[in-house]
């Protein structure tokens, strides 16, 4: 059962370690926490570059925006590139919060996130495998075990503002809930969410005109959200679909359920440090 609470408080959890692309990543995660007004946790993963600012306790959460009553400490130099940015923002600022996870501890992780009702994750991915990025956390494990979906972001994509989101799924099988949680992303950048359907393996293609009634019955008439569309794909080959959505249609964003609708076919049996080399904007990816 997935948890996406979308009143609740939301909480954008950035995987930090300290790397080009987790700096990119980061980024990207700040514009989303801006425009759907939710707050930052940096989790630094690996030693960090340092700055001093306020002093706690081990193990204590580290403000961004410290009092200056309290004691200096370490911050690292991510938490003040994203303040240094942030502080520039004219509307909704996030509040940005950090903390430390050392030898990235898994069980830790995922214990913290399902505690937190943490609504997003976000990581950097690198453009090719190093020997050190080969010892990150193994995030694959972590979505598994966690009830929110997880934002990969590969290194080479520019930085830009969302207008394009595109979500493959079976529409028999589409979750609503899954489509409401894009369009609150969608919405405060005015960005078209648009649902591909691919028939789910063994199951014969969808005719046109029954398609479109799913559609407008099934799912549009429970989103609130006038910019969402609908894509009958009956293109077999997976590598076109891809290449059509990515650099036909200029989608932004590309959603997917783990381990469904051809997601191993698509991205592999599991998720690594680096993406597909036709994955070239980023991927969200919802659990199971």
């Amino acid at each position: 059962m997935l948890y996406f609470n979308l009143k609740a408080m939301r909480t954008i959890l950035i995987i930090n370690d300290n790397s080009a692309e987790a700096k990119h990543a980061a980024e990207l995660a700040l514009a989303l926490a801006q425009k759907t007004q939710a707050d930052i946790l940096l989790m630094n993963t690996s030693a960090k570059t340092k700055k001093i600012s306020e002093k706690v306790t081990v193990g204590d959460i580290v403000k961004a925006y410290p009092d200056s009553s309290r004691k200096e400490h370490a911050v690292s130099e991510m938490l003040h590139h994203l303040k240094s940015i942030n502080d520039r923002q004219t509307t909704y600022k996030p509040e940005i919060e950090e903390f430390d996870i050392p030898g990235t501890d898994e069980n830790e992780v995922v214990e913290f996130i399902n505690r937190n009702h943490t609504w997003m994750m976000v990581k950097g991915m690198a453009n090719e495998l190093t020997i050190s990025n080969a010892k990150n956390l193994n995030i694959h494990n972590v979505l598994n075990r966690v009830l929110c979906p997880l934002l990969l972001v590969p290194q080479q994509w520019q930085l830009k503002d969302i207008e394009r989101l595109v979500y493959i799924a079976d529409l028999r099988y589409c979750r609503i809930q899954i489509v409401r949680y894009l369009a609150e992303i969608a919405k405060p950048w005015q960005a078209a969410l648009s649902i591909a359907h691919m028939s789910a393996k063994g199951l014969p293609d969808m005719a046109e005109k029954y398609a479109l009634t799913v559609f407008s019955e099934e799912v549009s008439q429970n989103v609130n959200y006038d910019a969402l569309f609908f894509n009958n794909i009956k293109e077999k080959d997976l590598g076109k679909v891809v290449d059509v959505l990515i650099n036909g249609m200029h989608n932004d964003i590309l959603v997917m359920v783990n381990h469904r609708f051809h997601f191993e076919e698509i991205v592999g049996r599991y998720i690594t440090d680096t993406l597909p080399l036709h994955i070239t904007i980023p991927l969200l990816i919802f659990p199971y």
